[in-house]
């Protein structure tokens, strides 16, 4: 970004309109195409100098440029900035008639969820302790890649032998969900990585950093694009089928439905549960003025998915051990507990006999 566009009042005028840094980088990027598009424009006060009828005009034809040469899906997402900008800068457009020239939108493919099969391939296939973490980690918290860009270590924290996440942390869509026992080994041992290359990990540390020669140099945060090429880049013998320009299963989205078929299978599922865990509102309108749900009866709903959101076979055999061992235990005091009061009902028994024979 050059010192011109840093100092333009209208670029930052639309720039204070953003709160989320990913965001601005998305936007910042769409406005670059739309300068770049009008060549009579040198910068971005120049967009600003006609009247609202030749802007209008201007806008109407980059609509039908944008219909040519991008799906109709992605039209919104590109354009949005743009109306952003000139809103912003107080120009009245007519934003209405722009949205129908919009086209139809299409049905998408990638609904398709991996499976623990597949996410066993991912990990079989990277030695990178950074890309096993994040596979664990969406696999199973269930965010959505946008949560990594603004995570920071200070909303990880561990909570009994699992790891609490807060997601998008003091905004409007903040929400709780959890790592498994695996998910939070792979975590530790990715910053242990870190920081035996010198990085100094604070609460303000990104959870996931870009990559780095030296770890003293300042962290930033993975964005988007890097993360989906992670993914990309262990799914290697993952069978997956091409639909038109999507694949049946979403490079990162997959691990989302994996996570929510998981949570959602059992028959004794708490769906309102549920669907807090996925950062969704809860089905029954009230429960979310009057039921917010704390973190332990959060925790507690997530605790009985943690065998089936494990993915390594030897994880998931320990932990249904320790399981069995808990419950057998659980077992052998309850039966203490009533051979006890069995001999304390038997004790007074023998002294309401012994009182009766007094009488």
């Amino acid at each position: 970004m050059d010192n011109f566009h840093l100092q333009a009042r209208s670029y930052s005028l639309f720039l204070s309109a953003i709160k989320s840094e990913h965001t601005k980088e998305i936007y910042v990027y769409h406005l670059e195409r739309f300068l770049t598009y009008n060549k009579d424009c040198k910068n971005y006060d120049d967009l600003l100098k006609a009247d609202e009828k030749s802007i209008q005009r201007k806008l109407e034809d980059y609509v039908m440029y944008l219909k040519l040469n991008f799906s109709p899906n992605y039209i919104p997402t590109i354009f949005k900035p743009v109306e952003l900008f000139y809103t912003m800068n107080k120009v009245n457009i007519n934003s209405k008639l722009l949205h129908k020239m919009f086209p139809e939108t299409i049905k998408k493919g990638g609904y398709g969820a991996y499976t623990r099969e597949h996410i066993q391939t991912m990990l079989e296939n990277t030695p990178k302790l950074r890309t096993k973490a994040l596979i664990l980690f969406f696999a199973s918290s269930g965010c959505r890649v946008g949560v990594i860009p603004e995570l920071k270590l200070g909303h990880v924290t561990n909570y009994e032998d699992c790891k609490k996440v807060l997601c998008y942390a003091d905004s409007k869509d903040e929400y709780v969900t959890f790592m498994t026992p695996e998910a939070s080994k792979a975590f530790d041992e990715y910053l242990e990585q870190r920081q035996n290359d010198k990085e100094r990990l604070t609460p303000d540390s990104p959870a996931f950093r870009k990559k780095y020669y030296l770890g003293s140099n300042p962290s930033q945060g993975m964005g988007i694009e890097t993360i989906r090429g992670c993914i990309s880049l262990s799914m290697k013998n993952v069978s997956k089928i091409k639909k038109g320009n999507r694949f049946n299963i979403p490079t990162v989205h997959g691990f989302r439905k994996y996570f929510n078929i998981v949570l959602k299978q059992r028959q004794e599922s708490n769906i309102s549960l549920c669907e807090k865990l996925m950062g969704h509102s809860v089905l029954v309108p009230l429960d979310n003025a009057y039921a917010p749900f704390d973190d332990t009866k959060l925790f507690e709903e997530y605790k009985k998915v943690i065998p089936e959101l494990t993915i390594s076979n030897e994880e998931r055999l320990r932990k249904q051990i320790k399981q069995q061992k808990e419950e057998s235990n659980s077992s052998q005091q309850m039966k203490k507990e009533i051979l006890d009061m069995k001999e304390r009902f038997a004790s007074l028994e023998e002294i309401i006999k012994r009182l009766s024979e007094k009488d």
